[in-house]
């Protein structure tokens, strides 16, 4: 694959599913995402979310991998605050390019980039992202995972500013066959969201989540991935938990 994507033309300027809640609400169905593209290849994806206030969010996506350095993924995304009805949130474009790859001896490292919009459902603001995605596997069965995510606000009632956060995990292969699958991996994940650029808040107003990941895949092209955090500081949600199931053909 390249190791740039410079001459790819800015009419390929994409798009990014920004969550399921409101903007600058915590995502429920985020993830730390990978800077891999593999051509031809596509998948479909459910994800759900639940916070201990008692609000869930869900989106379900469709990828494929058009070039070993291009991708569009098409996201819809749903949410229930708590006590409320389901209701649509947005629909999303978020384009995936690739222009670093890992060799096979695991020299050197995965990078990408996202860049995305979401067309927001009932009148408010869309949503546009910038996403830097770094992946590299290390040190037999290791691998690291960081995301540097910058969002603003479009349209009609947008805010100013650039909404700031990050996103890193760690995760190491186990030596575990069961429930039909040997391809199992835990770890941990660090969830960041620092706030708007016009006016960064003190850390402790600052949403930063902790918590376990699981990842399992089949053979089939199926996976599962699941994760709890909880919160380190009073501008974040108390605890959340997740769980994606996808599979990819």
């Amino acid at each position: 694959m390249p190791n740039t994507f410079l001459s790819v033309p800015l009419l390929l300027l994409g798009v990014t599913a920004l969550g399921a809640l409101p903007a600058n609400a915590q995502s429920l169905t985020g993830n730390v995402g990978s800077a891999g593209v593999s051509a031809g290849e596509s998948a479909v994806e459910v994800r759900s979310g639940l916070n201990d206030n008692g609000d869930i969010a869900a989106r379900v996506h469709y990828e494929h991998a058009f070039s070993d350095w291009y991708q569009l993924r098409v996201i819809g995304s749903f949410s229930q605050p708590d006590g409320e009805d389901w209701s649509f949130r947005a629909l999303t474009f978020e384009n995936w390019f690739q222009w670093a790859e890992e060799a096979d001896d695991t020299s050197g490292f995965n990078g990408g980039f996202r860049l995305g919009y979401a067309f927001a459902d009932g009148g408010g603001p869309d949503e546009a992202q910038a996403r830097l995605t770094l992946t590299d596997k290390f040190a037999d069965g290791w691998e690291w995972r960081v995301n540097l995510i910058g969002e603003v606000e479009t349209g009609k009632g947008s805010e100013g500013g650039v909404n700031l956060e990050t996103r890193a995990q760690v995760t190491r292969a186990l030596d575990l066959a069961a429930f039909g699958s040997q391809d199992w991996r835990l770890g941990a994940e660090f969830f960041s969201e620092f706030g708007n650029s016009r006016d960064i808040p003190a850390f402790d107003e600052q949403a930063h989540q902790v918590g376990p990941v699981l990842k399992v895949s089949w053979d089939n092209g199926v996976y599962l991935q699941t994760a709890v955090r909880v919160g380190l500081t009073e501008g974040s949600d108390d605890s959340m938990f997740k769980l994606f199931i996808g599979r990819e053909f």
